[in-house]
């Protein structure tokens, strides 16, 4: 076999039933078709080229052709001649369908089958269904050309007189496995080995997660381009020395480069694969694939990036006669990619539209579009030149894309190709994708804009509830040395004085150890109130609290400390010994029992730090890879902190402020770790409302009886906390028993996915509201909410959702789109913002 058959073959042989590689061709007859010549002719031709006659085995020396002796073509006959007339075009669909959706045998059928469906003595529809294996685009013509031939020869009585094919598809196949080892063909492998050296997958977002096996049903959406536009393109393109097609290739990858965030993209792009002129006349699969490899780093103008596509595209076909299969394979072998993994997922090609003209006699043959919804790539865009100007033609899986992505993906090819048009200097990234229409959703979905107050640090919104309501209770938590820590005897609660007091001898004392505005400082605490002493302290000094996994290794903080650049870690005495060396330590019982920060002054100190400055920096989990750190400034913090007060508080979209005097008094529990910002929504609006912030050691978040005792003696207004954390305190309650468990106001979820059941049990406690939250570490905690009820728990139910839905971005939330997996997508990237 060639190589291009051998992988169509190994695809066949593993998705039994596969549809997707099948060619349907279908022609409305009109005029009286002789039968006779017609299955005479189809024989003919079917005798003349071996490719239709060939099946495909597995052997012992690897996967074989073998070419069948030729036998006359039947033609299978469906008679609707005795439908009524308002039905026959439906009929005709179907009958059309469904023999482009039966599969072949390749190791038993003839891959030319042939039905007719007859109308009338008149009036026949013929369908020519060959196999991928067997033809392609170009085939189509040599088909129509041939067997119009062969249909006047046998009508007149004769057989069809042609010149003997000067090769046949098993000697091509032989050629091409020999021009392998060809010093020629060596080099143009090395040419792709280093072309396509360390390929990137592109990650584009989907509406459904992948599934394992790719599925093939796809949807078509077709876009029409008018002819004025298209000849502005063609003089836009010559003046980068790109043709039309390099025009389409950087807009199209333009969209998959936004959608995807990433700078290496690759898409596939067939080309015919007849350079030799003996194969131009051959019936048969010689198409052969590029893989056209762009860079977009730089953030390249839409000119620039012409420029980098003709000459890649140009180097490409110098290099065409490598077979991608091959190529393929080769790049599998040499750096050891996963076989799951295809070098391109997304392809451009021009769509076949090869004059060919079926001429049986008398009859009049008329093409018939074929949709039988297969779609062998995530995306395939077509082109073709029509009357009307150019045709854009996307199939999209149907496994991976919701309806209406086809029409909005068309749209933002358009959208680059008119903001080239208008300014080819303008950046690919600076764009805009989005039509009206979605720029109206977006805005309408983020809500009203509202003044939520001047912008400030953290420290000076805690300052000003330090003197609002010194004698208030800030923090309540374990005692960083205590024995029986999370016991409520154990407690340290201290008052807006006491922490805003504290933290200025901390704050005074980490400025004397060089800490200045917007600088890492380590932050090594268990959950205790002397943590936040330390939170407070390190924002005092004008540096960046950087919170670090008390029961991380050593090596890590290490790792995390180098990263960062920080040169000072505030802990407790016990934890100091994870501290590498060369790093100062600030343990804050050690300094606090020696006196050395207790004889500092308590007043406030003169603010160095910005809004604009860091404010923490936090580490991800590295569920998607490496962890990173996050570097949250002070104006991300305070912003976060007013928008999810006033959803709290149940503020008006339209009403000014910041919803945090709504808040004064509330209790709050923290149940997580400082190392995590899932916290955070139970820290910032406590501390800058004047509310009470409960910090639970890990005996007591582990220990539902532990937590219903320290539940029932500080009852909260509300928790932060993840679904399945809850569900594991609560086990087994239900009812009054539930109800005492649960915060007076809001149970705010975070962290993963909220299953309806867990918000319909609490609901049915009748104790609090239910909040569905979310947000990636970068995005400053959360920016989504969709407070569960059960009237949208019952919509969403009708809906076949698994999960609560995550909603709509809060008050005055920068814009952004989240993937439906929850992934962060450039602005102007197709989706729901209700996700």
């Amino acid at each position: 076999m060639s190589y291009a058959q051998e992988l169509i073959w190994l695809l066949d042989r593993a998705t039994p039933g596969l549809t997707a590689y099948n060619v349907p061709r279908a022609l409305h007859l009109r005029g009286v078709l002789d039968l006779k010549a017609l299955r005479a002719a189809l024989s003919d031709v079917v005798a003349r080229h071996e490719v239709l006659r060939t099946t495909y085995h597995a052997g012992d020396a690897g996967p074989s052709q073998r070419v069948q002796p030729a036998a006359p073509v039947s033609v299978a006959i469906t008679d609707i001649s005795k439908v009524p007339e308002a039905e026959r075009a439906a009929a005709i669909d179907r009958a059309v369908l469904e023999e482009a959706k039966t599969p072949f045998d390749l190791a038993t059928d003839l891959l030319l089958r042939v039905r007719l469906i007859h109308i009338t003595r008149e009036e026949h529809v013929i369908v020519l269904m060959s196999h991928h294996i067997a033809s392609d685009g170009w085939s189509k013509g040599i088909l129509y050309r041939e067997l119009s031939e062969a249909y006047a020869a046998r009508r007149a009585g004769n057989a069809p007189v042609w010149a003997p094919l000067p090769v046949q598809i098993s000697d091509v196949a032989q050629w091409q496995r020999d021009a392998m080892a060809d010093a020629e063909h060596d080099a143009h492998l090395t040419f792709w080995r280093e072309r396509l050296a360390a390929p990137p997958v592109l990650d584009l977002p989907t509406d459904f997660a992948r599934p394992a096996a790719p599925g093939y049903d796809g949807v078509r959406t077709v876009m029409v381009l008018d002819a004025d536009l298209v000849t502005r393109l063609r003089t836009l393109g010559m003046e980068h020395s790109a043709t039309l097609y390099m025009v389409l290739l950087a807009a199209y990858q333009s969209v998959l480069h936004r959608y995807s965030a990433q700078d290496d993209i690759i898409t596939g792009s067939p080309i015919a694969g007849r350079s030799r002129p003996e194969l131009e006349g051959l019936i048969g699969y010689f198409a052969n694939v590029l893989a056209m490899r762009t860079d977009f780093g730089g953030n390249p103008s839409f000119g620039e990036l012409l420029e980098r596509i003709s000459e890649r595209a140009m180097d490409a076909y110098e290099h065409e006669d490598v077979p991608f299969e091959k190529l393929s394979l080769d790049l599998r072998e040499a750096q050891a990619m996963d076989g799951s993994a295809p070098l391109f997922r997304c392809v451009l090609t021009m769509e076949d539209t090869i004059e060919a003209t079926l001429a049986l006699g008398d009859v009049q043959a008329t093409p018939i579009a074929v949709d039988y919804g297969q779609a062998k790539f995530d995306l395939t865009l077509l082109f073709a030149e029509v009357p009307e100007g150019l045709r854009l033609t996307l199939w999209s899986r149907s496994d991976l894309f919701a309806p209406g992505y086809g029409e909005r993906f068309l749209g933002h090819v358009r959208a680059v190709l008119e903001a080239g048009l208008r300014d080819a200097a303008q950046r690919v990234n600076a764009i805009e994708l989005r039509s009206a229409a979605e720029v109206a959703l977006v805005e309408a979905a983020q809500g009203a804009r509202v003044d939520e107050g001047a912008a400030m640090t953290l420290v000076s919104g805690f300052e000003r509830q330090a003197a609002r309501v010194p004698n208030l209770l800030a923090v309540v938590g374990p005692r960083a040395s205590a024995t029986a820590a999370g016991s409520v005897a154990g407690t340290l609660p201290l008052t807006y004085a006491e922490l805003n007091a504290r933290s200025n001898q901390l704050g005074q004392h980490l400025r004397a150890l060089g800490v200045g505005a917007g600088a890492p400082v380590g932050l090594l605490m268990d959950r205790t109130a002397d943590a936040f002493v330390g939170l407070m302290g390190i924002l005092k000094s004008g540096g960046a609290y950087m919170p670090l996994a008390v029961e991380a290794p050593a090596p890590r903080i290490a790792q995390q400390l180098k990263e960062s650049g920080a040169t000072v870690v505030v802990c407790t005495s016990a934890l100091a010994t994870k501290v590498p060396d060369g790093v100062t330590v600030v343990a804050l019982d050690r300094e606090s029992d020696s006196g050395v920060l207790g004889a500092l002054a308590t007043a406030n100190l003169t603010a160095v730090a910005t809004p604009d400055d860091i404010a923490y920096v936090l580490y991800t989990s590295g569920s998607t890879g490496v962890p990173k750190g996050v570097a949250v400034t002070h104006a991300n913090a305070v912003h976060y902190a007013r928008a999810v007060s006033r959803v709290l508080a149940d503020v008006e979209a339209s009403t000014p402020g910041d919803g945090f005097a709504a808040l004064d008094g509330w209790r709050f529990g923290m149940v997580s770790t400082l190392a995590a910002d899932l916290g955070n929504t139970s820290v910032l609006p406590a501390l800058l409302s004047g509310g009470t912030l409960h910090t639970l050691s890990r005996d007591v978040t582990t220990d539902p009886s532990r937590f219903a005792e320290y539940v029932s003696v500080h009852q909260f207004d509300a928790l932060k906390i993840t679904p399945n954390h809850l569900a594991a305190l609560t086990a087994g309650r239900t009812g009054a028993e539930l109800a005492a468990v649960l915060p007076k106001r809001w149970v705010v979820f975070g962290g993963e996915a909220l299953r309806p059941a867990v918000a319909r049990a609490l609901l049915g406690a009748a104790k609090c509201r239910v909040l569905n939250h979310y947000g990636p570490t970068e995005t400053t905690v959360g920016v989504l909410t969709n407070e569960a009820t059960a009237a949208s728990l019952d919509a969403s139910a009708a809906l076949g959702a698994q999960t609560v839905p995550l909603g709509r971005p809060m008050s005055n939330t920068r814009t952004m789109v989240l993937d439906p997996w929850g992934h962060e997508q450039p602005v102007g990237v197709p989706g729901e913002l209700v996700i």
